[in-house]
């Protein structure tokens, strides 16, 4: 089982709570001060096919070239430690980087996340990429 669908099973529960705290579907007002945003969450691991690991200067490489210059605006990146039970029955561990992106709801937002997700799934030789999309009221003050 690829690691992504085990860290999204424990991460199921975060976003819905996160959904819950801002109306879920948009429906509700964010409280006064706060705007509701698309909130993206997308876990990168750093174990490739071939064994190596994806390096602290490839991380920040990509970042620059290709995260970055999509959203300007501000992101933030957090270092996780993933693990799941392979299908022998072992568990697997691997060093991984959240990516966590407030942004402008709307599919041009989606667009640069797919773009984001793919060039790292090619660059890196990943199978996928975790990718969570969620709502959030948020404000800056």
């Amino acid at each position: 089982m690829p690691p992504q669908r085990l860290i999204a099973t424990a991460l199921i529960a975060l976003a819905a709570l996160a959904l819950l705290a801002c109306g879920g579907d948009g429906g509700e007002p964010c409280p006064e001060g706060s705007e509701r945003y698309a909130q993206y969450q997308l876990f990168l691991g750093r174990s490739t096919a071939d064994g190596d690991e994806v390096t602290d200067e490839q991380w920040a490489a990509f970042l620059a070239d290709t995260v970055t210059p999509r959203f300007p605006a501000g992101l933030t990146v957090l270092d996780g430690a993933g693990q799941w039970r392979d299908d022998s029955g072992t568990i697997q561990r691997e060093r991984s980087k959240v990516l966590w992106i407030l942004a402008a709801p709307g599919d041009e937002t989606l667009q640069l996340i797919d773009e984001i997700s793919e060039e790292y799934e090619r660059r890196f030789h990943q199978d996928s990429v975790l990718r969570i999309h969620a709502t959030a009221c948020a404000s800056f003050s």
